[in-house]
């Protein structure tokens, strides 16, 4: 009887190996089945992040963009500004300095600083010859009246004028 007993001994080890085994193969295929699953969710989040990530580049060169029009708009502000600061310069020196008796443009100055433009306003101030004196208006008749009967006309004053 001790080879039945081995047999049966045999046979529940073999049963047992045989139900180990199904058992074993079992959860590898859940393992595979779970590993899939994870697998393909992995694969749709990273095409979803790619998504995002297409979004959000997308809306920082929007951002970029604006930005840049934002600051060009503000620097072209800040230009006209010093321009017209500058230009206002300028006319306030050419006013002082009296260039409309002398036919100068308050343009024709040159300088970025205040005592700049005084410095070249002189030197123009030198160059330019102030303007003679005008005739003084005694005993050409009353400003702005008109020329009475037995006065002289313009041609008998330019011809007055001319003859030697």
């Amino acid at each position: 009887m001790p080879d039945d007993d081995t047999q049966q001994q045999q046979a529940a080890e073999s049963a047992t190996l045989e139900e180990q085994l199904k058992a074993a193969l079992a959860e590898v295929e859940k393992w595979k089945g779970l590993s899939r699953k994870n697998e393909a969710r992995a694969e749709s989040n990273a095409d979803k992040a790619k998504k995002f990530d297409e979004h959000e580049e997308a809306n920082k060169s929007e951002i970029e963009k604006i930005t840049a029009r934002a600051e060009a708009a503000e620097k072209a502000i800040a230009e006209r500004e010093t321009k017209e600061a500058a230009a206002k310069l300028r006319e306030e020196i050419a006013t002082e300095k009296g260039f409309a008796d002398r036919k100068i443009k308050a343009s024709a100055l040159r300088g970025s600083t205040r005592e700049e433009l005084e410095a070249h306003a002189d030197e123009l101030l030198e160059l330019v010859p102030a303007p003679p004196a005008a005739p003084s208006a005694e005993g050409q008749g009353q400003v702005g009246a008109a020329i009475k009967d037995g006065e002289m006309s313009a041609d008998d004053i330019v011809a007055a004028a001319t003859t030697p």
